[in-house]
């Protein structure tokens, strides 16, 4: 399952590489994330228009156009000019989502999930062969991280629910995540990528006022 979960501006694209035909598209676009320059916060609220499931996952009786922002700032990487339009994604106290009987109150969720993405293993290309996801953060400093929690931004769980492929996080990561949840500067300022085991492969200090652009490429050939 593809899950963004992001808690500032971003520009999302997922591609698909194909290492065995020299004359095929190297890249093709599979799962497109990015948000048409006429949209407004009310289009996240229509099955149809939204590239996002109006589902999954937001704190009880929030409807996305509670939820998301447009603002106005210059494009990221990703973003073609005048085509597409970066988002922002709020979180706060209301962000208290229902799974199953009871509401999950450790912790906050705004979970973007593309509308497309199958959830079964294997069911869809974001599953299969070589795949690369990318994605653009940019931090919102009239509504700062309070950094001293962990926030994970962008994820792609496991079909079972019981982990992630990788995990893009920022600020203090508790123990439970991989982390050691001590707050220092430099864990706090930092954003990281986590594989499957939640072991750290890759860091780098947050900027506050740019995009900062990252990748993840998986190889569902390699066991």
């Amino acid at each position: 399952m593809w899950t963004i979960h992001v808690i500032a501006s971003v520009g999302l694209a997922l591609a698909l590489p194909n290492p065995y035909k020299e004359d095929a598209v190297q890249c093709p676009i599979i799962f497109d994330g990015r948000v048409l320059h006429n949209y407004s916060s009310d289009t996240f609220d229509s099955d149809i228009l939204s590239p996002y499931s109006t589902q999954y996952v937001k704190g009880e009786n929030l409807t996305w156009s509670q939820i998301i922002l447009m603002p106005r700032i210059a494009a990221s990487r990703f973003d073609k000019r005048n085509i597409h339009r970066p988002l922002e994604v709020t979180i706060n106290d209301l962000s208290v989502f229902r799974s199953g009987q009871g509401l999950q109150l450790g912790f906050r969720r705004a979970g973007l999930l593309l509308k497309n993405d199958k959830n079964a293993a294997g069911a869809d290309a974001a599953d299969q062969g070589v795949v690369t996801f990318h994605w653009s953060v940019r931090q919102d400093l009239n509504r700062p991280l309070n950094l001293s929690h962990e926030y994970m931004n962008v994820w792609h769980e496991r079909s079972d629910y019981n982990g992630n492929q990788f995990t893009f996080t920022g600020g203090v990561v508790l123990p439970v995540d991989g982390g050691t949840g001590i707050d220092t500067p430099e864990e706090r300022n930092t954003w990281k990528i986590q594989d499957s085991k939640n072991e750290f492969l890759y860091q780098t200090f947050i900027q506050n006022e740019t995009w900062q652009n990252f990748a993840v490429q998986l190889d569902y050939m390699k066991k």
